[in-house]
């Protein structure tokens, strides 16, 4: 389901994946177990943690061209079936 959501979230918002998403399960303390995604893309990195306790997405989409934030958090709210989310960004000039 990450692969898919991550294949969708580059289609969205326009950017080419460079190479495969890298998912990975770990932890050992569980106030920080889940899984954490990678994702190369040509103009930079996607990458995301999933934490198990709180249920939590940490989605970090940082790029050289530009995309609309609040595309990419109602997208993951979406997808995900969040009810809400916090949206902290900064555009680079």
């Amino acid at each position: 389901m990450i692969k898919q959501f991550v294949i969708e979230l580059c289609d969205l918002i326009e950017m080419k994946r460079f190479g495969e998403c890298v998912v990975v399960n770990f932890g050992e303390d569980e106030r920080v177990a889940g899984y954490s995604m990678t994702q190369l893309i040509e103009t930079s990195l996607i990458s995301a943690h999933f934490a198990n306790q709180t249920n939590a997405v940490y989605l970090d989409v940082f790029s050289c061209k530009y995309y609309n934030p609040t595309v990419v958090a109602e997208f993951a709210k979406k997808f995900f079936g969040g009810k809400e989310y916090d949206l902290h960004y900064t555009v680079r000039k």
